[in-house]
């Protein structure tokens, strides 16, 4: 009787999918410190026991780990399950603010000549025989570039490093090409700089008196343009203004300009600066655009 034939299973793939780089959001550690600090305040203020006077205090996020490590005994039911959930997202906020701190070492390291078998020592990645693994050094600087330069979407794996060079390197001959635009744009959105300033100083380009951001920051800077990048940038103030006078005609309900020549600048402005992209590298202010 002949053998019966078994149904052949497909090979396992050499790499296993791997989920994007994680990255927590809106953790704020001193406000996770403040919650463990108010649960060991409430479980001392039952048991009198004094031990909140060893808190390293709350900007201490290791000090703050290894005390609620060291007391996490002294709370009870879901007072230490709580506390444990705040250790948790403590540890790994803690973890992750380690990994750009990491990167940077090993980029000036290889930068100043280090060969990954040394690396490889410092990590303490070896073999049985303590010889070094310089492929192991070499894929943790690539898993730590796409965890801290990646996107998202981005697989925190080593081959995506190249990628995310190769995007890096896109991206700065873009923000070059938008430079170059911009700076040759210069003369022009020098002059409708100044004619606006000249308008809004003479008060025919009104204002709002709480939040005149843009204007104060256009007068700073319209005189202390020097190189191209600086010159490619006064749009982004150019830009602020008009959106700024705009807004705030529509919330007043007054007329954005009040003599004609002053019209005429600031639809000059917004014509020239929505006639090109722009550098987009703004200063942060929230405003509301029209």
């Amino acid at each position: 009787m002949g053998r019966r034939a078994t149904k052949k299973t497909a090979a396992p793939k050499a790499t296993r999918e791997r989920r994007p780089a994680r990255r927590l959001q809106g953790v704020d550690p001193r406000v996770l410190a403040g919650q463990l600090y108010e649960l060991h305040a409430r479980a001392e203020r039952q048991g009198d026991q004094g031990y909140l006077e060893r808190w390293p205090g709350d900007g201490e996020t290791n000090g703050v780990l290894h005390f609620a490590q060291a007391y996490a005994d002294r709370l009870e039911g879901e007072a230490f399950q709580r506390a444990a959930l705040l250790r948790i997202t403590l540890t790994e906020w803690l973890r992750q603010q380690a990994d750009p701190l990491q990167l940077r070492a090993l980029d000036d390291a290889r930068g100043a000549g280090v060969q990954w078998d040394q690396v490889a020592l410092a990590l303490q990645y070896t073999n049985a025989d303590g010889e070094p693994n310089p492929s192991s050094a070499f894929n943790r600087h690539a898993s730590l570039k796409v965890a801290v330069l990646g996107r998202p979407e981005d697989r925190r794996q080593p081959h995506v490093a190249r990628i995310i060079e190769a995007r890096a390197v896109q991206e700065e001959l873009e923000r070059r090409e938008l430079e170059r635009a911009e700076d040759a744009r210069y003369p022009a959105m020098d002059a409708a700089a100044r004619a606006l300033l000249k308008h809004f100083e003479s008060g025919e380009i009104p204002s709002d008196p709480d939040d005149d951001f843009w204007w104060s920051e256009l007068a700073d800077v319209v005189d202390d343009r020097r190189d191209a990048s600086e010159r490619a940038n006064l749009v982004v103030y150019v830009r602020g203004v008009v959106r700024e006078t705009y807004s705030y005609a529509k919330r007043s309900g007054e007329a954005p300009a009040a003599t004609d020549l002053a019209r005429q600048a600031l639809e000059g402005a917004a014509e020239l600066v929505d006639a090109g992209q722009g550098v987009t590298h703004e200063p942060a202010h929230t405003t509301t655009e029209p």
